[in-house]
This record gives structure tokens, C-alpha cells and sequence, in this order.
């Protein structure tokens, strides 16, 4: 079998709490363990979940938690979200949005890029999750204070453009603060970034959809990670 379609060799991990987004997680979660071809693990509530969701982390491919839980938080995020996002030792899907994006109606992953060195493990997930969905890949930097050229070569969707430049994509340079892009941009099943600050915390409080939160696992701090292209359309 060709490593590129090889199953996941760690389980997807969701929090099963019982809250109605908890079960909005699971529903997710199992779609997306199916779609990685790995095994799904719930995780019951537990006296420090934070503690040992995290400790959990270190052997999943994902954990999945609802954006809010069952601790009576009607607003915001959950408390543990944040955390998680932080420090988790793997990638950590916060489930939220419209019920078209939950059930992947869209047809669109979208990545969230920068212009710092985590872009490329950014862009490397949300290949390969286009791929595995059959979805339409689309590349986002917004920043209110960029250039009116959208090709200049120092640009992060310059640079992407040369990354995915045999991959068929859609690339966005939208001169506006992060919030407003996830907000204007919002026709997508799922963002895709790593944890950087503010730019991470506008999908997180903001999205219409699910987010995911990539963190280098350690075979790519090592390698780097491998762009999946095998099965996406290619431009031409």
C-alpha cells in the first residue's frame, strides 16, 4: 500500500461530554476518522479532563472538542478549547458552525496562512484533507495593511502559489483583520491553521465552520511535512 493511503496508525480522539456540541463533536469526529481511515475513541468526562485530554494528545492523530461543553458556558469558547489548542501534543479540531459546514456542504477546506514557517505545515493538512474529501482547496491571508499588488514575491500567498503550484486552488489575499476574512469568507467546511495568537483565536471565536489547529507531530519536526498531491486536481 502507498504511504499516502496508508490508515492512521493513532486514533482520533473526541470528548464526549454529553453537552449538545459534544455530541455535534462526536458526530464530526467519527466522519473524520472514517475519512483517515483511523480508529475513533471517546473520551468520557473525567475529574481534570484538561489534564488528561492533554496526556490523550500524545498518542491521537486529533482531538476533537466541541467550542462549547457541558459547563454551563452558553457564550465564548469552552474553557478547555483554548487550552488545548496550546498544547496538545496533536492536531485539535474545535467543532462549530452552520449545519451546512458540519455536514461538509460546502465542498471547500480553506487554509489560513501567514506567512511564517508553520504555513507549510498548514498547507500540507489542508491538501490533504481537500484530498480525502474530494473538496475544493482554497489559500487565505488577511492582514488590513498589505499591499495593493496581490503577486508581489514576499507575499504568503506568492509563496503558496509556487508550494501548490501543480494543485489546483483558489488563493485570497484579503486586506482586512482576520475576524472579518473568517466572517467574509465563511463558505467553507473547515479552516485550516496552526496556533498563532490572535490570528488563530479569530476562527476559534468566529467561524462558521470547524477549525483545526495543526501541530507538528514529531516525525515532521524531523522531516518536515510531505504535501500530499496525489489526488488533488491538478491546475491545467
Amino acid at each position: 500500500m502507498d504511504r499516502d493511503t496508508q490508515p492512521a496508525a493513532h486514533p482520533v480522539v473526541v470528548l464526549d461530554d454529553g453537552s449538545p456540541w459534544g455530541e455535534a463533536a462526536v458526530r464530526w469526529a467519527s466522519a473524520h476518522a472514517a475519512l483517515l481511515d483511523a480508529p475513533l475513541e471517546k473520551q468520557p468526562p473525567t475529574e481534570d479532563q484538561l489534564h488528561d485530554l492533554l496526556l490523550v494528545s500524545a498518542r491521537a492523530e486529533a482531538l476533537v472538542v466541541g467550542h462549547r461543553g457541558a459547563d454551563g458556558n452558553s457564550f465564548g469558547l469552552g474553557r478547555l478549547v483554548l487550552p488545548l489548542v496550546r498544547h496538545a501534543a496533536c492536531d485539535v479540531i474545535v467543532v462549530r458552525g452552520t449545519p451546512e459546514a458540519l455536514r461538509g456542504g460546502h465542498r471547500r477546506v480553506t487554509a489560513l496562512i501567514t506567512g511564517d514557517e508553520r504555513d507549510a505545515l498548514v498547507l500540507h493538512r489542508a491538501v490533504d484533507l481537500a484530498e480525502r474529501k474530494g473538496a475544493a482547496l482554497r489559500v487565505l491571508h488577511a492582514a488590513p495593511d498589505l499591499p495593493v499588488r496581490a503577486d508581489q514575491p514576499g507575499l504568503p500567498v506568492t509563496k503558496a502559489d509556487r508550494v501548490l503550484h501543480d494543485i489546483r486552488h483558489t488563493s485570497v489575499l484579503a486586506r482586512m483583520h482576520p475576524h472579518e476574512a473568517v466572517a467574509r469568507y465563511a463558505d467553507t467546511d473547515l479552516f485550516v491553521l496552526a496556533d498563532r495568537g490572535p490570528v488563530t483565536r479569530a476562527p476559534l471565536y468566529h467561524a462558521h465552520s470547524p477549525v483545526l489547529v495543526a501541530h507538528q507531530v514529531p516525525t515532521e519536526a524531523h522531516h518536515g511535512p510531505e504535501l500530499r498531491t496525489a489526488g488533488i486536481q491538478r491546475a491545467g
